[in-house]
């Protein structure tokens, strides 16, 4: 039941909206993912590393905007299907980096262009200016909130 006299209507606000089609693209992939064995949140850590290799866990928590203690799990885990690796720094002895193995490698690049092939269904009818927008709009709203990590 929708209550119009409402100041700040649901259906309007931008975290709501944003949090629904995420939802919605999510459960749809993860769906998809099923067959090769991976979670959502898998999948991520595999595509963000498969995009920036031998990242830090804090950088990869950031990238895959997921927390430590669950990422951690995730790494675990991906390490038992042998698809990660953590790996010591040349440089700093104490720094770890987590790199995908050839076999990770190799099933983030069999996934990919699924993962493309359903951003695009999402994406339909949408101009190529109003996706360059779009993202652009969603890297703004996500850099914008980082005021709001830092709030009590």
């Amino acid at each position: 039941m929708k209550n119009h006299d409402s100041h700040h209507d649901l259906e309007k606000a931008i975290p709501f909206l944003v949090a629904r089609a995420g939802a919605r693209m999510g459960n749809a992939f993860s769906k998809a993912l099923k067959p090769f064995g991976l979670s959502l949140s898998e999948w991520r850590v595999c595509a963000s590393l498969q995009y920036a290799p031998r990242q830090s866990l804090s950088e990869l928590s950031l990238q895959a905007a997921s927390d430590l203690s669950a990422l951690s799990r995730i790494i675990d885990r991906l390490e038992g299907y042998e698809l990660v690796v953590r790996e010591r720094s040349t440089t700093d002895g104490r720094s770890i980096r987590l790199v995908l193995t050839p076999k990770g490698i190799e099933l983030t690049r069999r996934i990919t262009p699924l993962a493309k092939q359903y951003e695009s269904v999402a994406l339909e009818g949408f101009t190529r200016d109003e996706v360059k927008s779009l993202r652009l709009m969603l890297v703004r709203l996500y850099e914008n909130c980082t005021v709001l990590d830092e709030a009590p």
